[in-house]
This record gives structure tokens, C-alpha cells and sequence, in this order.
């Protein structure tokens, strides 16, 4: 069983659905919650490269040199973070976000904009993220996120696993698209065990 974000499953198919995974079960409990400080956010993002070393390296000094900052960001973290789980949990029911939703996730994701640099990496030009405040990893997140919404058309709705005390929010990208499960190997086990023993 996960203890944090260092060890926890990442079956979210996409970075964004992880970061809604940092709490460990969303069905019938809620928790615990794996971003308890800002050192969660970077370590997390690390995990999911979002940030490179340098970058999350940087952020924990920054972090260490500014805590009152790092402490905003991770509040302002997990207000996107619930979010976006409503969001995408209405788009697995089939129904329509509210627009109060949308709307902040478009203002974070505005701001992170504004804080995109165009560059050259490797042989490739590209729009990249400046890491200058702890505030900027909230951006980094925003911009995976709404890089999902964006691309809506183009994939099959994000899907709730079904297993017990779970919810964890998920990508079915299996060929027949009928993945019930975040996990095979961890829900899909313990739900197959659970029926065998009550028939």
C-alpha cells in the first residue's frame, strides 16, 4: 500500500489524472492525501517529468529559502487538483463541468502561459516553462491539465475505477476501451478476490 508520492501507483494514463491520484482513495473514504507539503509537489512532478532534476532541485531551495511562498503554491495546488477531479469525474458521467470550474482552471492555465518561454531544445524549438517561483510548478501542472481538456475530441473520456474505496480517475487506452480499473494488478485483483469470496 502507497505511504506517499514517491511510491504510489501512477495509472492515470497522463499526468494530469495522476496528480488527481495523489489522494489515495476517493469512493466511500477520502485520503489520505499524498501532497502534505510542497516537497510532495516537486517530487511528485519529478516522478511524472514534468520537471527535470535541475528544475525540482531549484524548487526545493526555493521552497527552503521562501516557505510562506511554497505553502501558497501547495494550496493553490490542491484547489486545482479538486478541481480538476470534478471536471473530469462529470466527464466520465457524461454530463457538463461547471462553468466556475472551467473557469479557474483557464485562469491558472493563462497565467501559465504568460509564463512560457520559446526555446530551443535539443533539435527542437519549443514553448517551455520558466521555474523562477514555487509558484511556477502550479503552472506546470495547469498546463498538463488543460493540454488533456484540449484534446478531448481526440480521446476516449477519462474514466472512475469502479473498485472498492478507490475512484481513482483513469485513461483507457486498451484496445477494446473497457477497462473498469485504474489498475489490473491492484483493483482489479482485489475486486475479483472480493466476489470469490462472497459467492
Amino acid at each position: 500500500m502507497a505511504k506517499s508520492v514517491e511510491d504510489m501507483r501512477l495509472s492515470g494514463g497522463h499526468p494530469a489524472l495522476d496528480f488527481v491520484n495523489t489522494v489515495d482513495s476517493r469512493r466511500n473514504r477520502w485520503g489520505p492525501d499524498f501532497l502534505t507539503d510542497y516537497v510532495d509537489l516537486i517530487t511528485f512532478s519529478r516522478r511524472v517529468d514534468l520537471v527535470s532534476d535541475a528544475q525540482a532541485a531549484g524548487l526545493t531551495q526555493m521552497a527552503k529559502e521562501n516557505p510562506a511562498a511554497a505553502a501558497t503554491a501547495l494550496e493553490a495546488s490542491v484547489e486545482l487538483r479538486e478541481c480538476l477531479y470534478r471536471v473530469f469525474l462529470n466527464e466520465d458521467a457524461g454530463g457538463k463541468p461547471k462553468m466556475d470550474d472551467i473557469a479557474y482552471i483557464g485562469a491558472v492555465a493563462t497565467s501559465a502561459r504568460g509564463r512560457q518561454v520559446f526555446t530551443q531544445r535539443s533539435a527542437a524549438w519549443t514553448w517551455a516553462h520558466e521555474i523562477e517561483t514555487p509558484a511556477d510548478l502550479v503552472h506546470v501542472l495547469s498546463s498538463s491539465a488543460a493540454e488533456l481538456l484540449e484534446t478531448r475530441s481526440e480521446r476516449r473520456p477519462v474514466k472512475e475505477c469502479k473498485g472498492d474505496n478507490c475512484g481513482w480517475l483513469f485513461l483507457d487506452r486498451s484496445k477494446g476501451g473497457r477497462r473498469i480499473w485504474c489498475s489490473e494488478e491492484s483493483c482489479g485483483v482485489h475486486s475479483r478476490v472480493k466476489k470469490f469470496r462472497s459467492s
